[in-house]
């Protein structure tokens, strides 16, 4: 593990000269994404887990109120995040690779899905993306992804929720299966191979591994 401003990396390995994935983490150090990956057998990739995170404001592309009572409000900081992964992280991880990366993909859990989305978007970097249980709810974001193409790059986008996610009385995340969705079809319409997953339960059930389950699709092309 080493820092990089604020952020902590990780920086997990079953053979360098493969995939690269990115994946902001609420908590911890991306160790339980990891041993889910290993039990489904994905294939040889380099899994680099960003934490100690300001969550809301660093993952959110602008700002907006707080969706639960005791939250925070977010205040739109993921282009200042995407500039450090993008200027400071992967040119020093991907350095110490013993060989360059096959490809880079960026995937990410609840608002760093979000952030995940947004971001291939806002760069070529990422050839692959997994957004799991996404925050796609987000006001305003599925109008913007209508307005804006994701980069030409872009080949397999990974999108899932749980089957109960959409089942709330919480005005901004009762629209998320449907927002998900318009932006399922935005992808597809724009060339993009994408598909959606539907896991039991709702948002807060089994995160890693559904986190490794939309990992495993994007490395399996």
């Amino acid at each position: 593990m080493f820092q990089v401003s604020k952020e902590c990396v990780t920086v997990r390995s079953t053979g360098s000269g493969r995939a690269i994935v990115y994946l902001h983490v609420y908590t911890g150090d991306g160790g339980s994404v990891w041993e889910k990956c290993l039990e489904l057998g994905c294939r040889d990739f380099t899994l680099v887990s960003i934490g100690n995170l300001d969550w809301s404001d660093d993952m959110s592309p602008w700002e907006c109120p707080p969706t639960f009572k005791g939250d925070d409000a977010c205040a739109g900081h993921a282009d200042r995040q995407l500039e450090l992964l993008i200027k400071r992280m992967m040119p020093r991880i991907e350095a110490k690779l013993s060989a360059p990366p096959a490809y880079s993909a960026i995937a990410g859990y609840s608002l760093a899905g979000l952030f995940a989305t947004w971001s291939v978007l806002n760069t070529n970097v990422f050839s692959r993306m997994a957004s799991v249980s996404g925050s796609l709810w987000f006001p305003g974001f599925s109008r913007h992804v209508a307005q804006h193409e994701p980069a030409k790059e872009l080949e397999r986008a990974y999108f899932s929720l749980g089957s109960t996610e959409a089942r709330t009385r919480n005005n901004f995340v009762r629209s998320v299966e449907k927002d998900t969705r318009s932006i399922v079809e935005s992808f597809s319409s724009r060339g993009v191979t994408v598909t959606f997953e539907e896991n039991p339960g709702n948002h807060f059930k089994e995160p890693a591994l559904h986190t490794a389950k939309g990992i495993r699709w994007i490395l399996d092309a």
